[in-house]
């Protein structure tokens, strides 16, 4: 487990969410989910299909309304019934999301990608959108693709691409939903490994993933979601080494290599 001492004092959250729901159609897909994260955690979040994962994230970056909770972000309380667009993009300013299709700019460099935010949203000027993201390349071994165009990328690359935008904006955490699922086999460990890199620099990390070897060696902790709920959270090597329910002990037989 990443070691939280040397803040000066400081508490070391950075995320917290307290009793968040969430419906579809009156349908309950989130029921009172409650966690924290520290700043520097990896957390990967497990659990089968369709018990919640994605909807979970979408729920934290507002691409999905919940329907009520609360959410705390360093320090400042926010009523997710009532959260308006102006905190909202003021949340997103310190949170970048990686999506499991990429989501490039088909018309654009890989570099224009990663700077569009930046000069566009941030009105930052150009030499220095530029350097940003020249350094953001540079960390996801992707500088030589600077000047291509995403049509000529392997799928493992686009996704690098998409991490470098992610990290161009300086977020104070990162939000993956299962990054390599779109991936073939041969190029997923690309994507890991610079996954790795991230948590292991202390990037705060919340990740959706099917990957367990991944979550088992570069996580620090588990959120083992079933019937959407939040079954477990654990230590990872506490979860992979004994799971506390019948639903995680179930799941890491079943999906461990």
């Amino acid at each position: 487990m990443k070691d939280k001492e040397g803040n000066n004092g400081k508490d070391p959250m950075l995320l917290q969410v307290k009793d968040l729901n969430k419906s579809f159609g009156g349908t309950p897909i989130l029921k009172e989910i409650s966690f924290s994260v520290d700043t520097g955690d990896c957390l990967a979040v497990l659990g089968p299909s369709g018990v919640g994962k994605t909807t979970l994230l979408r729920t934290l970056n507002f691409l999905e309304r919940a329907d009520s909770g609360v959410f705390t972000l360093d320090g400042t309380d926010y009523d997710l019934q009532h959260i308006t667009a102006k905190q909202i993009a003021g949340i997103r300013r310190k949170t970048g999301f990686v999506f499991q299709e990429f989501n490039l700019f088909l018309n654009l460099t890989v570099l224009q990608n990663v700077t569009e935010g930046l000069i566009t949203a941030r009105k930052m000027p150009r030499d220095e959108a530029v350097e940003i993201a020249r350094m953001a390349l540079v960390r996801v071994g992707m500088e030589d693709k600077r000047d291509a165009f995403p049509v000529s990328l392997s799928g493992g690359q686009k996704q690098r691409a998409a991490i470098a935008r992610a990290l161009a904006l300086s977020p104070e955490i990162i939000y993956f939903d299962e990054p390599t699922s779109a991936l073939d086999p041969a190029l997923t460990g690309e994507v890991l490994s610079v996954m790795r890199d991230l948590a292991r620099d202390g990037m705060t990390m919340l990740v959706v993933t099917h990957e367990l070897t991944f979550a088992r060696e570069a996580s620090n902790r588990v959120l083992f979601m079933d019937g959407g709920r939040i079954a477990e959270d654990a230590r990872s090597a506490d979860f992979f080494a004994a799971p506390e329910t019948e639903q995680g002990k179930l799941f890491v037989q079943n999906i461990s290599p």
